[in-house]
């Protein structure tokens, strides 16, 4: 159900953007929330974005409504768990996988798998494991969001997520990420050869102006934010190209806008790719193929690994044939 949400700046407030000031006096409100839900917005009687900006006096009309479903409810998801301990759980995500709940895909993803792997398929019932029976029916859904992600893979990539237990773990671990701790590796199969078999690809990675869900890759670094990848060619089938990646940095799309920063873009990406229709069933040949990071537990460095799927493997077979029959 819709709610209306009439604002008036007081005195005092200096300019403040509009998703910022309702945020702040809307209990329970956060920006991410606000921009979800928001049905229209009005300044002044007048229509409005949540960027505007507001000042003492100006009247603020909100229609908003809650998109959060009311309860999170564990789904019999098969997972890969490739390790885990009281601390974390380590799955290689299939592609086609969401890693948390967000407009579009409430349910079917990874935080669902895992709610109901803490419950009733792990053998260790971890602190998010007493949350969830704890929230059951209480319509904290919000609560249980991201409880243990620390990171995330694009719906379409496959590959290695670790995932917190604890609050305490998810802190350590998020930190971990945030100091650049990690070695993040990923492995892809390119539509073209690097002109370099192995380099670095520095660039800014900013929003695309022209597409909501796409993003753009400059030369140009005071555009965006800083974003580093290093590459290694590790095998050339013809015209295309297995890549290993290692990610400094961890932007959206990072992978993906670079190799097609360098003019090779990524197998099967509908955003980024070349428009062949011959690969489109097997999908983005994208895959994170391994991570080093420290463990709460043992504060010492582990190193996951993580099979390729089998549409990976199936691109690279059908590659090699190719290469075996002289055709490129």
């Amino acid at each position: 159900m819709s709610e209306v949400f009439e604002l008036t700046v007081p005195n005092g407030i200096g300019k403040l953007r509009l998703d910022a000031f309702c945020s702040s006096v809307l209990t329970g409100m956060t920006r991410s929330q606000l921009k979800t839900g928001i049905q229209a917005v009005q300044l002044n009687e007048r229509q409005a974005k949540l960027s505007s900006m507001v000042q003492a006096g100006d009247r603020i009309t909100l229609i908003w409504e809650n998109p959060l479903p009311d309860v999170l409810i564990p789904e019999p998801i098969p997972l890969r768990v490739l390790y885990e301990d009281n601390d974390v759980i380590v799955v290689n995500k299939r592609a086609g996988m969401v890693t948390h709940p967000a407009a579009g895909n409430w349910t079917g993803t990874l935080v669902q798998a895992l709610a109901y792997y803490r419950l009733h398929t792990s053998p260790i019932h971890d602190a998010f494991a007493c949350l969830l029976e704890a929230e059951q029916g209480r319509g904290n859904f919000a609560e249980l969001l991201r409880a243990g992600i620390v990171h995330r893979l694009d719906k379409d990539t496959s590959g290695i997520l670790i995932t917190a237990r604890s609050a305490e773990a998810e802190a350590f671990l998020k930190n971990e990420f945030k100091l650049r701790r990690t070695e993040k590796y990923y492995l892809a199969i390119l539509n073209g050869i690097p002109e370099k078999l192995a380099g670095i690809i520095e660039t800014s990675v900013f929003r695309d102006g022209h597409s909501r869900i796409r993003f753009a890759a400059s030369a140009d670094l005071s555009k965006g934010k800083y974003a580093c990848s290093r590459y290694k060619v590790l095998r050339v089938y013809g015209r295309y190209a297995l890549v290993l990646f290692k990610i400094d940095t961890g932007r959206t799309h990072q992978i993906r806008l670079h190799a097609r920063f360098i003019g090779c873009p990524i197998v099967g990406d509908p955003l980024y790719g070349k428009k062949e229709t011959e690969w489109k069933e097997y999908g983005l040949m994208l895959h994170a193929y391994r991570l080093g990071i420290t463990l709460p537990s043992t504060q010492k460095k582990a190193v996951f690994t993580a099979p390729l799927p089998r549409k990976f493997r199936t691109v690279l077979r059908l590659l090699q044939t190719r290469l075996s029959q002289g055709n490129s």
